[in-house]
């Protein structure tokens, strides 16, 4: 039952991240950018590269879900690991690829960070309750 719940809370980390992102750094490309015409194309930009880039990330933050048993740090430990997740994906993939065409580079990496940042906090509830261990008061 963890591992369906694991990879439940992750999938649906990792879509809200991304989605959050194509929001923001979409909104940025489209305004520090000359090369994008209209909103939705650099949406639809970004979301397709954070889906495609982040998938060692999302996989590596399931690992560490997987293997962190202490539900006192957990939450701290998933945010942790999002931030520095996030921060190596879009240095590997936003500078590279967006560096000439924005004005801001490291304002659409900036962009990633909180959307990673804004998705594990809106999981917090979720991750406490799937992973803490219900008190067991039947002997009292």
């Amino acid at each position: 039952m963890i591992f369906i719940k694991s990879v439940f809370i992750c999938f649906t980390i990792w879509v809200l991240a991304a989605l959050v992102n194509a929001l923001l750094a979409g909104t940025c490309l489209f305004i520090f950018s000359h090369e994008f015409g209209f909103w939705p194309e650099a949406f639809f930009i970004v979301l397709v590269f954070t889906l495609l880039f982040s998938v060692p990330g999302a996989f590596i933050f399931w690992i560490v879900l997987l293997i962190n048993r202490d539900e006192a740090i957990l939450f701290r430990i998933l945010l942790k690991t999002g931030i520095v997740l996030s921060a190596l994906s879009s240095l590997l993939l936003f500078i590279p690829t967006f560096y000439k065409a924005v004005d801001q580079p490291f304002a659409v990496s900036f962009c990633c960070v909180t959307a990673a940042i804004t998705s594990v906090m809106v999981h917090h509830k979720r991750i406490v309750s799937a992973f803490s261990h219900p008190v067991n008061n039947d002997h009292v």
